[in-house]
């Protein structure tokens, strides 16, 4: 029996990572782009987040407003408008499909490891910064958002170009790059709010600090720097105030900012160690192996000479993580601006480990190729409404102007299938009167603009169609069956691994 000999495959990948060497960027974008636009065709809008930025859009769309987001027929104060339109643009050119959802988040993944690439080899060298770029691209927490339908992509860029633009322009005292860094923090702004402006600006002071330059900071150009940055993030924010007023102030800044740095949305994640378990998880297969150099190379690294590159690519990377640490609110997404850095240093430290690392980064995007199929593809089709809208699309096709219900969490990804058609949360009414918004006072019920209705005021004399949750939820608990009244009259259409599809009737009462 003959044993496979593996030889020449790994004599193949070194020539073929020799040639990638030659064209950094070429290589990075072709290989990337397969890795990442791969499977996007199949997966279906998931809840909650990427339905609502698509449902927004389609609503954007129809209304023919491409500047007020808008959801439910209301609008929507959630998120400055550069990501819808993306998705706009997306849908433009492609249609209302899954794979237009995903393909600007690709385009930016692909862009912000080309400016891995490219920044790590301006501080130390071309090999360090390929390899930060394959680090970053196959790290397990990149993968996935590569392939999810929300800002962080597009905010990772323009918040990794204003940092790398301040830092040009510090090393080669060339104060022009300044600029840059107010343009980009301007496109940041339209991408996901001041945060965008906020705390980059935190990053260059501490660094500045840290190098005992602090004064450097008065010196960046801020009164033109400002004209540019005011006239990008105006573009929105301008017309926003003018039309919308207050309730766009209130909402997005009072809501969707203040608040959610203040007031945990999910309080089971305000813990001092969340963001240390993200990094871990993200930066896998890799964290075994930089656990390992840090414990092979950690006591040889001279801490109090570091290099400005290397101090900076540190304060960047830490401060991220303290600040997001610091906030009431976390999301696994919020620290993604940190691992750009981190990768870049990594790569660094792993300078003396360049085969093993090529043969990880291969290896370890076979896995995610079957990660994609074996695993994503299931679970992001159980966990969309996809297969359901169209059974109830059938529903609705024999009936039409029928009433739809959804009993449970509410689905976004329901409405965006059915393509804008109504869609009324169903909630015992003690459950929705806590869940409806309170005018005048900002909290987390301002999320809910959703059509709502009382259970216990379900039309009588029509059917209706209510699509059930089939396992209890925190605004659910309970079956929508011990809600219905004795008389009503019941249809299963079609039970899904998720949900449980019925045709109601309530008759007269007398």
């Amino acid at each position: 029996m003959k044993v496979a000999d593996f030889s020449g495959i790994g004599a193949a990948w070194e020539r073929l990572w020799t040639e990638m060497e030659r064209h950094p960027y070429r290589s990075i974008v072709l290989f990337f782009s397969v890795l990442y636009f791969l499977g996007n065709n199949l997966l279906p809008m998931t809840d909650p987040v990427e339905s609502n930025y698509t449902e927004s859009a389609l609503e954007m769309m129809a209304s023919g407003d491409w500047f007020s987001p808008r959801i439910y027929g209301h609008f929507w104060y959630d998120k400055p408008a550069f990501f819808y339109w993306e998705l706009l643009t997306a849908f433009s050119v492609f249609g209302f499909t899954d794979f237009a959802a995903r393909f600007f988040p690709v385009v930016f993944s692909v862009l912000s490891l080309c400016l891995t690439y490219r920044f790590g080899a301006q501080i130390y060298d071309r090999r360090t910064g390929l390899r930060a770029a394959f680090i970053l691209g196959t790290a397990a927490g990149y993968w996935y958002m590569t392939k999810a339908v929300i800002t962080d992509m597009t905010l990772l860029l323009f918040f990794s170009l204003t940092l790398v633009t301040f830092y040009e322009g510090w090393r080669s005292g060339n104060r022009r790059w300044y600029y840059g860094s107010f343009a980009f923090a301007g496109l940041g702004v339209l991408t996901k709010g001041p945060i965008a402006f906020l705390l980059p600006g935190f990053v260059y002071l501490v660094f500045l600090c840290v190098r005992r330059r602090p004064l450097e900071i008065l010196r960046i150009h801020w009164p033109l720097g400002m004209v540019l940055f005011l006239a990008i993030a105006g573009l929105w924010y301008g017309p926003m105030t003018a039309i919308h007023g207050d309730a766009f102030l209130d909402t997005f800044l009072g809501t969707h900012n203040f608040l959610r740095a203040s007031v945990p949305e999910h309080p089971e994640t305000d813990v001092f160690y969340y963001y240390t378990a993200i990094a871990l998880i993200f930066l896998l297969p890799w964290t075994f192996v930089l656990l390992y150099a840090l414990v092979k190379k950690g006591k040889s690294i001279q801490w109090r000479h570091l290099s400005d590159g290397t101090m900076f690519l540190l304060v960047w990377g830490v401060t991220v993580t303290l600040f997001y640490q610091c906030m009431a609110t976390k999301y696994p997404t919020y620290t993604l601006p940190a691992f750009l850095p981190i990768a870049i240093l990594a790569a660094r430290l792993l300078r003396d480990y360049g085969r093993a690392c090529r043969y990880v980064a291969v290896g370890w995007s076979v896995v995610l190729i079957g990660l994609t199929f074996g695993v994503a593809v299931p679970q992001v089709q159980r966990a969309s409404m996809a297969q359901e809208a169209a059974y109830m699309q059938q529903a609705i096709d024999v009936e039409p102007g029928i009433r739809v219900y959804y009993w449970g969490d509410y689905k976004s990804s329901l409405v965006y299938y059915l393509h804008g058609y109504e869609v009324i949360s169903l909630k015992p009414r003690t459950v929705m009167e806590q869940m409806l918004p309170i005018p005048g006072q900002p909290s987390w019920r301002d999320r809910n603009v959703m059509p709502f209705a009382a259970i216990e005021d379900l039309p009588q004399g029509e059917p209706v169609i209510i699509a059930a949750a089939r396992k209890p939820s925190r605004h659910s608990p309970e079956q929508i069956m011990d809600y219905l009244p004795p008389t009503a009259q019941t249809e299963l259409l079609v039970e899904t691994r998720e949900t449980r599809i019925y045709r109601v009737f309530l008759p007269n009462s007398q």
